[in-house]
């Protein structure tokens, strides 16, 4: 149905109304806000407004004969609430995280901040409300520092299997049967998502078995955001920019520099023969130049305390400048260059014992790089 078609089949439906009972203000405003958003619905939701189409068809004729023995305000309700699913059902599809617990990576998760990454980490039965504690980790890898939202969703028991000659959508009476199963669930999180880097966290949600979490899908509403003063201010990245490294932790971190941003991930740890720790690194070089000389210097130390673990906001506070006054600065020489365009294996030591070594804020400083030579003909 194309923009023109759809104004003049509901101006159609308007001037009827209108015939009926020209002083009904209220009628005319609700037939007005249908109009834009129908106008509102883009294209890509085409199937959906397809279904709707042969509703206000009908719609049209019911209005006409008045065969239904409806009023015009239950009709019109009707109406309203057909517009309602197809746009409800557009931004389920734009931003909710479908998780399950044997999803392998990340999946992206759309906000109107921006694109986040998310894995679920697992989960645990929680003996004290009788629910469970899902783990979560959600990825930032945008300049802003996040510091509250809202994950809003549902979770049940895994889609249903289908037959091959059915598909997965919520017009199959299958798909309409397992959506009335999912319960809903709304979680408040003050954890701060820090830009370029990975975050965990924990959500509790209530359900009384293991099987009502084979699905979970929930969308992020940011509440409170912060842009980083130096990435607003445009400053070299690598000036005064630390990256934090869990050690324990898979996932990838970003090393911010003047020439630009690479990967690390810590893939091992061991005791040297001299009693350090050796930390065994894959680098990612996602430029066209390699790195001959570079070097990682900062602080190291225990793992950062957790806010959950914290009575309040004060203790929490205090583990913290403890945890902050622990920390002991190092700097070591990455032991290989980092080829372009690839994983690089590499390796610094850290002059301590590895279950001193759980934690680094660091920098990483580039001494020479050099680009391949030209091909000459």
């Amino acid at each position: 149905m194309t923009g023109f078609a759809s104004t003049f089949r509901f101006g159609a439906i308007a001037a009827l109304f209108l015939g009926v009972s020209s002083c009904n203000k209220d009628l005319v405003e609700r037939i007005d806000r249908l109009e834009a958003e129908l106008r509102g619905v883009r294209s890509d939701t085409r199937e959906n407004v397809d279904e709707l189409k042969s509703r206000v068809i009908a719609a049209e004729g019911r209005v006409g004969g008045g065969r239904s023995g409806k009023s015009l305000d239950e009709r019109l309700q009707s109406l309203e609430d057909s517009f309602a699913e197809v746009v409800a059902m557009k931004s389920r599809d734009n931003e909710m995280v479908y998780l399950r617990p044997n999803l392998q990576g990340h999946a992206p998760l759309l906000t109107d901040h921006g694109t986040f990454l998310v894995r679920l980490e697992g989960m645990d039965l929680n003996l004290e409300s009788g629910g469970y504690t899902v783990h979560l980790n959600i990825g930032n890898p945008q300049a802003i520092a996040v510091q509250q939202f809202t994950l809003r969703g549902h979770h049940g028991g895994g889609t249903p299997d289908l037959p091959e000659d059915e598909e997965y959508s919520l017009r199959n009476e299958r798909i309409q049967a397992w959506q009335e199963t999912l319960k809903p669930f709304e979680t408040h999180v003050a954890t701060t998502l820090e830009p370029f880097s990975w975050t965990p966290f924990d959500i509790e949600i209530a359900a009384d078995s293991r099987d009502d979490l084979e699905m979970i899908r929930f969308a992020m509403v940011v509440e409170n955001a912060q842009l980083n003063r130096q990435f607003a201010e445009g400053e070299a990245q690598g000036a005064g920019s630390f990256s934090h490294i869990d050690v324990e932790s898979q996932a990838a971190s970003v090393l911010k520099t003047e020439y630009g941003a690479f990967l690390v991930v810590v893939k091992g740890v061991r005791e040297s023969d001299s009693g350090s720790t050796e930390l065994q690194l894959e680098i990612g070089n996602p430029y066209g130049f390699t790195l001959n000389q570079c070097r990682l210097l900062g602080d190291y130390g225990p793992a950062r305390p957790s806010r959950v673990d914290a009575a309040d906001d004060e203790a929490y506070a205090e583990s913290l400048a403890e945890w902050t006054s622990a920390l002991i600065p190092f700097e070591s020489r990455i032991s290989t260059t980092i080829a372009n365009f690839r994983w690089s294996k590499a390796s610094i030591l850290i002059p301590a014992k590895p279950e001193s070594v759980k934690f680094l804020r660091c920098q990483m400083r580039i001494d020479d790089v050099s680009l391949p030579a030209a091909m000459v003909n």
